[in-house]
């Protein structure tokens, strides 16, 4: 059985009651799918999600041999019919019993995009998310930015901040105090240990507008400035909030100044008279209130920034996923990204790479074809030898081409991806084909060599006496193959490509390779004797030796 997860995102600024109600609608209209089993969801952060918008579902499929559809499929059957659900992003992709995947992303293959510059990183980003969305060979491109939350930054007028007395690190201890849970202290019983942790009351933590009513307290009276201002729980007792070695009582207790405007903000007089020698002489002396407003020397302004930022080592990245078009093959579309990433010419300090699976199948298509020359070439140097010749061991390396070709055109035929399970099949092939021309080369220079019989002649014996063997043991191997090629049942999809390529290439490289060794081996033959009347002709222009006389 095949297990399909299905990512969804939301909006950044979405409730959890609205995402609980989109996900009942997309688990609805997915049980409704004839090929699915059941299903389970998960709604909020844990390890796998960062971020309180994105859910995760995960998608049993029946049986290969009930629903007779393959996973990817099944995904753009589903994708079809859940786009009309609004407000929420849909990825999917099959779930791989043995993956060499790194990192979690919305869709199967991933490419990163990674820079020390954010802002930098956040354009290059977009506009390579545009161009991959117009390829054909992918679909379902997907990244893990978020850029959409809302945030509240708070702008502090510095210069009126200095001269009330207040210090920057006094705000920010203020701020923590109220809503950063700062732990004060620690008591201790009998039986257990409580933390005292210091937050403002919930009324003061659902609006942004309610910071305008938070109290900083300054110390402009006695001419202190800077951090020695501050009287915050940071500065007066709570150094060490965090750790169980504080045992003391607070110096200050909750209720200190910091929430609630002390009586002498705002004085209440009879008669404007009072009232401007009261303002006067408030700025004329300086005895002035030990707190301030926030608002008197700060504002906010609403601006939106991610909700995630990730890294790969030590620079913000971007993970680009993406998942197959139901023509394209995987090294197509790596091919297409490529391309698409060396046209727009990216400043240099942006890096970028393909992650997981397709940085695995890049790897080892880089080294693919030198370790299957270095296979042919041991092949050669062994047959060399026990042949004694230079020539023959390329007559039967010879049948390996109708081999491999026979096996591409079998995966073509068949619609099979040519991946290290089809590789792994034409390997086999080297194997298996090699067989046919031993067995004729080998009886036609035992012919030669000890019965005196020409080239022509004993590779025309050499067919006619090997070709019962050499058609029994490529019918054994060609039928234990037929059943990977044509089996259905649990796990078929990972065997399939095997059979394929395993008898595509034989019964090409059997049709041709009888008519086609004999051939090449009289042509090497030929071949060879020419270079060898060459080399024992004696050279021209030289003296003979005079006799007696």
């Amino acid at each position: 059985m095949r297990h399909t997860p299905k990512e969804q995102q939301a909006s950044p600024t979405i409730s959890a009651k609205a995402m609980a109600t989109k996900q009942q609608e997309l688990a609805k209209a997915i049980l409704e799918d004839p090929a699915v089993e059941s299903l389970s969801s998960f709604i909020g952060a844990d390890g796998t999600n960062t971020t309180t918008n994105s859910g995760r579902m995960s998608i049993n499929l029946k049986p290969l041999d009930q629903r007779n559809i393959s996973a990817s499929d099944v995904i753009r059957r589903l994708k079809r019919r859940l786009d009309w659900v609004q407000g929420i992003q849909l990825f999917m992709a099959p779930v791989q019993n043995i993956s060499v995947d790194d990192r979690v992303s919305r869709t199967q293959y991933q490419y990163t995009l990674e820079d020390s510059n954010a802002n930098e990183l956040n354009i290059w980003t977009n506009r390579f998310i545009d161009r991959l969305k117009e390829l054909p060979e992918l679909e379902d491109v997907a990244t893990d930015q978020q850029l959409g939350g809302l945030a509240v930054s708070l702008v502090i007028d510095r210069v009126t901040a200095s001269r009330l007395g207040i210090a920057p690190s006094t705000i920010d201890n203020t701020l923590y105090d109220a809503f950063g849970q700062r732990q004060i202290n620690t008591m201790y019983t009998q039986v257990n240990q409580y933390h005292v942790v210091l937050e403002s009351e919930p009324q003061f933590q659902k609006d942004p507008n309610k910071l305008n009513q938070l109290y900083i307290q300054s110390n402009a009276s006695s001419g202190a400035t800077g951090t020695a201002a501050a009287g915050t729980f940071a500065s007066s007792g709570s150094s060490s909030a965090g750790s169980n070695a504080l045992t003391t009582s607070a110096l200050y207790t909750p209720s200190a100044n910091s929430l609630t405007p002390p009586a002498n903000v705002l004085s209440a007089t009879t008669s404007p008279t009072s009232s401007k020698l009261a303002n006067a002489a408030a700025a004329t002396s300086s005895a002035v209130s030990n707190v301030m407003r926030l608002s008197a020397f700060a504002h906010f302004e609403k601006t939106t920034e991610p909700l995630a930022i990730t890294h790969q080592g030590q620079f913000p990245a971007v993970t680009v996923s993406f998942n197959l078009a139901s023509s394209a093959s995987l090294g197509a579309a790596i091919t297409a990204v490529d391309n698409v990433q060396k046209g727009m010419h990216m400043p240099p300090s942006l890096q970028a790479g393909f992650q997981g699976t397709a940085a695995a199948f890049t790897s080892s298509l880089a080294s693919e074809p030198l370790l299957i020359l270095a296979a042919l070439v041991t092949v050669c140097i062994v047959l060399g030898v026990l042949y004694e010749s230079f020539v023959h061991p390329v007559t039967i390396l010879s049948t390996l081409l109708s081999a491999g070709v026979g096996a591409l055109l079998a995966l073509i035929m068949f619609r099979q991806d040519l991946s290290v399970v089809a590789i792994i099949g034409i390997v086999l092939l080297i194997g298996i084909v090699k067989k046919n021309g031993i067995m004729m080369v080998d009886f036609a220079l035992d012919a030669e060599r000890n019965h005196g019989k020409n080239a022509t002649d004993a590779i025309y014996e050499a067919s006619l006496l090997r070709f019962r063997p050499i058609m029994m043991t490529t019918m054994a191997a060609l039928l234990a193959g037929l059943p990977l090629a044509l089996g259905t049942g649990f796990g078929s999809e990972l065997r399939k490509p095997l059979g394929i390529a395993m008898v595509g290439g034989l019964l090409l490289s059997q049709a041709l390779t009888l008519y086609t060794t004999p051939v090449i081996y009289i042509f090497f033959d030929n071949l060879a004797q020419r270079f060898t009347r060459k080399s024992n002709r004696p050279e021209t222009g030289r003296a003979e030796p005079a006799g007696p006389a």
